[in-house]
């Protein structure tokens, strides 16, 4: 079995052909799709030069967009998403993260960016595990509602739904993997700005799921919301 590398990117021409490069012929990845959403400089001729099979959307649509037209096209039943501003991925971290979902040891494995500051890593035992790079099965992803197919609300989304249904999920920091700033890609101005949307994304996806939704989880004695109330964490 192997898995389809799903990449969404908006203009990322400066680092998407090493983001491409790890998968390229890896011995568990089947093929490389690149969603340019909406670019509007070089990434997806840079894309489609380094190996990836690229689909280009008009206009900027956002993350969660870009992943589900990407998951469209694939064939295979486990997802590997990647961002495309990703520093520092090799085949050693492809294969921890597929590896366990393609063996059945778990239905999403989500490998975290290893911060440079040590003690943030070890946050991550009190915080929600928000990362771009996980690999998981299809059903997992078609757990989502598509009311939270939105921009960066997408990763809690589907930590939330897998729980619920009961979906084994693992997640690891990985060691050397490192993401460009936004400040550093679109600016400082620019880059505070995606900062702070993505951190609203967060907290409305946060707020609407782990509070209004599992209520109404609870009041209805969904078995799933038990476990969804917990916290939104994996398991190591």
């Amino acid at each position: 079995m192997l898995a389809s590398a799903v990449i969404p990117a908006f203009n990322e021409a400066r680092t998407i052909a090493d983001v491409i490069s790890p998968l390229v012929g890896h011995p568990l990845i089947g093929e490389i799709i690149v969603v340019s959403d909406g670019s509007t400089d070089d990434t997806a001729q840079c894309a489609a030069r380094a190996g990836a099979r690229v689909l280009e959307l008009r206009e900027n649509c956002g993350k969660a967009t870009a992943l589900a037209v990407g998951v469209d096209a694939a064939h295979a039943d486990v997802i590997l998403f990647i961002d495309a501003d990703v520093v520092g991925l090799d085949g050693t971290i492809v294969t921890r993260m597929v590896a366990p979902v393609i063996a059945g040891d778990c239905e999403m494995f989500v490998g975290i960016c290893d911060r440079r500051v040590y003690w943030l890593n070890r946050l991550l035992r009190y915080t929600p595990i928000i990362s771009g790079e996980r690999a998981l099965r299809r059903h997992v992803w078609q757990r989502v509602p598509p009311a939270y197919l939105k921009n960066f609300q997408i990763e809690i989304a589907l930590n939330y739904f897998a729980k619920v249904a009961g979906a084994h999920m693992k997640h690891r920091v990985m060691p050397g993997l490192r993401q460009v700033v936004k400040e550093k890609k679109r600016g400082l101005w620019q880059g505070l700005w995606q900062r702070t949307l993505m951190i609203g994304d967060i907290l409305t996806v946060a707020t609407r799921l782990y509070v209004f939704y599992n209520l109404r989880l609870l009041l209805v004695g969904a078995p799933g919301a038990s476990v969804a109330a917990g916290k939104d964490r994996g398991a190591g």
